[in-house]
């Protein structure tokens, strides 16, 4: 029988989202910026910064992900892990020990950088090599060893956790099982292998790319242009409509990344974010036409 055990959710987790709320506010604000006549001199520095957001907002968003997902799962023959995309499989008969930190005699050094209430990926300790982290608090932490491997979880309930993993450890049936691991690119190719998001995926990046090229070809063929405020601005102004486009087409991408890694959601969602991406794309470009013609 399968026994789930989850992390607890620290209130440091919730200044995950303070950030990303942040990052948001901030990318939205330098676009308007951008879209300023006062300011027009600065507009692609502006909208340049508020391109470069997209990479710590995405690692935010994903590490607060994984951490909403976290699972420890043991049944009658293996440990399992989840967190996010990532999987890892740690037969019962390849655990050698598992104990609390608070049992060994020297401090075990944590990951100097994380995100708050966050402790993921492997770190390298001095005298176990790699170690792979995938818990939320240190008080209640957990190493395990597995052949040559370490990781460290943080049940919500030590202690039973402990008691469960070492009865099912002595009740195992020998195995010849190895330790599996599922990743990113794994995850990445089964979610292409969707028919559905190939071919929207495809229609949406098609549309940008049309967008791009009608927008070169207005700013290469007109000096100026009728602006949304009807004032009459320079023709390169209208790179901030393929500009935004793109800015969109990756915030559905992302978006559409961590609705997959949720295995209770429903692939309709990305459908619809890829859809309407597809959507704006053709809107922008319409109204390129229009203010150029």
């Amino acid at each position: 029988m399968e026994q789930s055990y989850i992390p607890p959710r620290q209130k440091q987790l919730a200044w995950n989202v303070v950030i990303m709320v942040g990052l948001v506010l901030l990318g939205v604000g330098l676009i308007v910026l951008a879209n300023l006549s006062t300011l027009i001199r600065y507009a692609s520095v502006f909208v340049a910064v508020a391109f470069l957001l997209v990479v710590p907002f995405f690692h935010v968003f994903n590490q607060y992900n994984q951490a909403k997902q976290i699972r420890y799962l043991i049944d009658d023959e293996s440990l399992r892990i989840h967190w996010g995309v990532n999987k890892l499989s740690l037969p019962l008969k390849r655990i050698d020990w598992a104990h609390h930190l608070s049992e060994f005699e020297q401090h075990m050094p944590l990951p100097r950088w994380h995100l708050p209430g966050v402790y993921f990926n492997p770190f390298e300790v001095h005298g176990m090599g790699k170690t792979q982290f995938v818990a939320t608090d240190p008080q209640r932490m957990i190493l395990i060893k597995a052949d040559e491997r370490y990781v460290v979880v943080s049940p919500e309930d030590p202690v039973a956790f402990l008691a469960r993993l070492q009865e099912r450890r002595n009740l195992a049936s020998p195995s010849v099982a190895t330790i599996e691991e599922e990743n990113l690119k794994s995850f990445l190719l089964r979610s292409w292998r969707d028919k559905g998001i190939k071919r929207w995926l495809i229609v949406s990046l098609v549309m940008l790319i049309v967008l791009w090229i009608v927008a070169g070809l207005m700013t290469a063929l007109r000096q100026t242009v009728t602006w949304v405020t009807l004032e009459e601005v320079r023709a390169i102004q209208l790179l901030l409509l393929p500009i935004f486009g793109t800015f969109m087409w990756i915030v559905s991408l992302v978006l559409s990344f961590f609705i997959l890694t949720d295995e209770l959601a429903e692939k309709a969602f990305v459908y619809i974010l890829l859809i309407s991406t597809s959507i704006v794309c053709l809107i922008l470009t319409v109204a390129g036409l229009v203010m150029a013609l």
